[in-house]
């Protein structure tokens, strides 16, 4: 992950959200049918960025098709690595700490990470 995933915007964010959930190529049409709320040059503009930082890809046809470059969950991986850094010293330990002590998680959220390290745990002994 570089420089792109880290200057992504949340307007940026709104745009590869509809690239993802799309599931195919999508035109620039679709992609301002599915932001109504934006304006027209506005979703131009962000899939015109989203391509230079490398985010989304371009490609020409009858007319542009767009599709993401960045899976939701790359970019959600280091967006939170960054996270961690900057808020917890790179600790996910403290993080999870935190949530912890506020009340973030449920005792469903805690049992699904006990099963989850209890499982990495499993194959770090194999």
């Amino acid at each position: 992950m570089g420089a792109a995933e880290e200057k992504i915007t949340e307007a940026e964010l709104e745009v590869m959200e509809v690239l993802w959930d799309a599931g195919e190529a999508v035109t620039l049409g679709q992609v301002k049918e599915a932001l109504a709320d934006r304006n027209g040059e506005t979703v131009k503009t962000l899939l015109r960025r989203l391509c230079a930082k490398g985010a989304a890809a371009q490609e020409k046809r009858q007319v542009y098709y767009y599709r993401p470059l960045v899976s939701r969950e790359e970019l959600g991986c280091y967006r939170t690595r960054k996270l961690i850094d900057k808020l917890y010293a790179g600790s996910a330990r403290q993080m999870v700490a935190a949530l912890v002590e506020h009340d973030q998680l449920s005792g469903d959220d805690i049992a699904e990470l006990k099963a989850l390290l209890d499982s990495l745990d499993g194959e770090g002994g194999s």
